[in-house]
């Protein structure tokens, strides 16, 4: 008699081990790696994916429950996928289970289908389509909702876009069905940008490489169906995104796919428009824009070899791609790669690690690199490619200079100089844009008499005001209530309002210059859907003369008629209490700069600051983020942070200060840390945040596997410690921030 099979299955649970279930004895019914089963877990029946068939288990057989369901003939997931999900889960020490189903889309994680999903949409037959409105005038309803369809542009609507305008629309829909004025016809809902069948004028769109663009995309061509990390750093407005096209289409020729990762896709409308001009593939898109329906079909396009071209946000990374030949990061610095909650993982670390396992290059592009990113190339470990020169005929570098403010007239935190500026350019045609990474009108309230501020009652910060609505709002927990008009403490009439945030710039500048159109593009102004691409038009177009923003401007938009940019406090970074401070300030100035002087006319760049004569800022002015970064590293490598360590924080939070006091202790003690540098336990930069205190130990090691050897036995004992249970806690490896 032959043994029973045994599958091991992964089930999204905060568990690290994995769970044996007994294969039914019925002929042709052994799941394969990678296939979804159905399984009963506790109480509940979850969805698991089988990771090994094997026929002996540590528990007896009579403990092991059957399988409830085999959901797929063919595997899901790949073995080279599992074999990445595998690595990330030991390498960030989170459960596999969680980690395998955090990379699937949400109808794939309940069991759905891994097939293409359609959708019913609603269409005038031709008698729908020549009917008078008027021969309906007794049945308004189905008046209304045939002239509605007669006046569509789209062809069909779903239901999706007959609820934003009808409330009940399926009665009176039904009745013209049944008169075959209307008719359902089934159609794949998918996030495909662009397919074959949209013909181009390819020759309009084409690109002629400077040799500096075609040397770097010639070394990447080069090196397909073979593992290579490559960096090409440029400088902004260099034709990175035309050295990614050039070499895609190489790859697309030799029939591979090809996964772009971007921070924010939302952010990055160029790149996607760009690609849909040029490339005669199909090109689907995976972020969290996007509907359940469209991100399942989206992925289910991908893992089946349809679309050829993936460009997403970090959770992308995972997408099943068969012929998947190589792997592109742009803006490859940004902080948006990694995952802060959760599994926290690196999508550009994993990228290096897939591109590895496949043996594919990865092209990292950025014009401000990490520092771990430089000192990869240092080390050898990337090849270093550059771009110098401008891609825009005529086009050069902005002339940067640095505003000293001290002890000047300021009015709502620009300068007489700058207003001078901004008029100076307005009045010779130009657009200007303005920075300012505060979002609200102003940071805080203040009284003059007895001192008492906005603080949040739930977080060491104080609540911003937001002057349209007279609000103020914690900007990290959300808490907000109405403004006061006098001090709450001392009920003094007049309230003073340091410092500013856009809104206030918005309103001074419109004050200053009332006949000129300004957009404000931040969190607060870009909630609606659309409304970000409707202000990123009005700026391209140029019909906004005067933009003001936060971050979200700084990240890869193309304005070529931007000619004067201000930085309007540029001393955040020099002082902050993260060591990667530095570093951030330096990539944002050089990113804001960069959208200067992008088209035939000259761009200028002022930076107000406090510190003129702080030696970053000289650096970075006269050597650019190259020499920037050197000095940088340098003062890195004397602290003997990373790159040139290895850091692990273990976080956590609690409503009682004591208790992660506590906890962090404890697992101090359970710590072999022969070999490890080990801080803590320490308040959190921002020690109380949504009511809570946070509390962080961080350990450094000069040697990344001996590190990893003392997480391997030290992870699991945390969670065997009694205190674990009363705190909120995390491990986060190769933090990006010490927040």
């Amino acid at each position: 008699m032959s043994k029973p099979l045994i599958a091991r299955i992964a089930v999204p649970v905060p568990i690290y081990s994995l769970f044996d279930y007994l294969i039914p004895v019925e002929p042709g019914q052994i799941p394969l790696e990678g296939c979804r089963v159905k399984v009963q877990f506790g109480r509940n029946q979850l969805v698991g994916l089988v990771l090994s068939v094997v026929d002996e288990s540590t528990l007896p057989l009579s403990k092991l429950k059957p399988l409830i369901e085999i959901i797929d003939v063919k595997p899901v997931l790949s073995a080279d996928l599992i074999k990445l999900l595998k690595w990330s889960a030991s390498y960030y020490h989170y459960p596999l289970g969680e980690v395998i189903f955090s990379a699937l889309p949400r109808r794939i994680r309940e069991g759905a289908p891994a097939e293409l999903k359609s959708e019913n949409y609603w269409h005038l037959t031709e008698a729908g389509k020549s009917l008078e409105i008027e021969s309906l005038s007794r049945a308004p309803k189905q008046a209304a909702l045939l002239s509605y369809l007669q006046n569509s542009l789209a062809d069909g609507l779903n239901s999706d876009q007959l609820n934003e305008v009808w409330d009940n629309w399926r009665t009176p829909v039904k009745v013209l069905i049944e008169k075959c004025l209307v008719e359902v016809r089934q159609k794949v809902q998918t996030a495909v940008i662009t397919s074959p069948d949209q013909i181009k004028d390819k020759s309009s769109h084409g690109f002629n490489l400077n040799a500096q663009q075609a040397g770097a995309a010639k070394e990447v061509v080069q090196a397909l169906n073979t593992y290579q990390a490559f960096l090409l750093q440029g400088i902004t407005g260099s034709g990175k995104t035309e050295v990614y096209l050039d070499v895609i289409e190489h790859a697309l020729a030799q029939n591979l796919q090809v996964l772009v990762l971007v921070p924010e896709i939302s952010l990055t409308p160029q790149l996607t428009q760009r690609f849909t001009q040029r490339l005669n593939t199909t090109i689907a898109s995976l972020h969290s824009g996007l509907n359940d329906t469209q991100r399942h079909s989206a992925w289910v396009l991908a893992s089946k070899g349809i679309a050829r071209v993936v460009i997403g946000t970090r959770s992308a990374l995972y997408t099943p791609m068969p012929d998947l030949g190589l792997i592109i990061l742009d803006e490859e610095h940004d902080a948006s790669f990694k995952q802060q909650e959760g599994f926290r993982y690196h999508a550009r670390d994993l990228s290096l690690v897939r591109a590895k396992n496949k043996n594919i290059p990865v092209l990292l592009g950025s014009a401000t690199p990490s520092f771990e990113s430089l000192e990869n190339v240092a080390r050898g470990q990337f090849s270093l490619l550059t771009l110098t020169e401008r891609g825009a005929a005529g086009a050069t570098p902005p002339k940067v200079s640095l505003l000293d403010v001290c002890r000047r007239p300021m009015e709502d935190g620009i300068s007489d100089t700058l207003f001078n500026k901004i008029e100076e350019h307005l009045n010779n045609d130009g657009q200007v844009l303005l920075f300012l990474n505060r979002r609200g009108y102003a940071p805080l309230l203040m009284c003059h008499e007895c001192g008492w501020t906005t603080e949040c009652q739930r977080c060491d910060a104080n609540m911003t005001l937001h002057h349209h609505n007279q609000r103020l709002r914690c900007h990290h927990c959300g808490y907000e209530k109405k403004a006061p008009t006098q001090c709450p403490q001392c009920n003094h009439e007049s309230l003073y309002i340091p410092g500013a945030g856009t809104e206030r710039i918005e309103v001074a500048l419109t004050e200053k210059f009332p006949s000129v159109v300004i957009s404000r593009i931040d969190k607060d102004t870009t909630r609606l859907k659309g409304e970000l691409d409707r202000k990123l038009n009005q700026a391209r177009s140029g019909e906004a003369r005067i933009l003001i923003g936060t971050q979200m401007l700084a990240k890869g938009h193309d304005f070529p008629n931007v000619t004067l940019v201000g930085i309007l406090n540029a001393d955040q970074g020099l002082f902050s209490a993260d060591f990667r401070g530095t570093e951030h300030m330096a990539q944002l100035i050089i990113q804001v700069s960069g959208r200067a002087g992008r088209g035939k006319r000259a761009g200028e760049v002022i930076i107000q600051t406090h510190h003129p004569e702080h030696p970053l800022l000289h650096i970075l002015l006269e050597s650019g983020y190259a020499g920037f970064a050197k000095t940088a590293l340098i003062e890195r490598k004397q602290a003997n942070f990373p790159p040139f360590s290895y850091m692990v924080i273990v976080r956590c939070e609690s409503i009682y200060k004591e208790q992660g006091i506590v906890f962090l202790n404890e697992c101090r003690q359970a710590l072999n840390y022969e070999g490890v540098e080990l801080f803590g336990p320490i308040p959190a930069p921002m020690e109380r945040r949504a009511g809570r205190y946070r509390w962080q130990l961080i350990l450094l090691s000069d040697e990344r596997k001996k590190l990893h050897a003392i997480l391997r036995h030290w992870v699991p004992g945390i969670h065997k410690l009694k205190t674990a249970n009363k705190v909120r806690w995390s491990i986060d490896v190769d933090p990006q921030d010490m927040f």
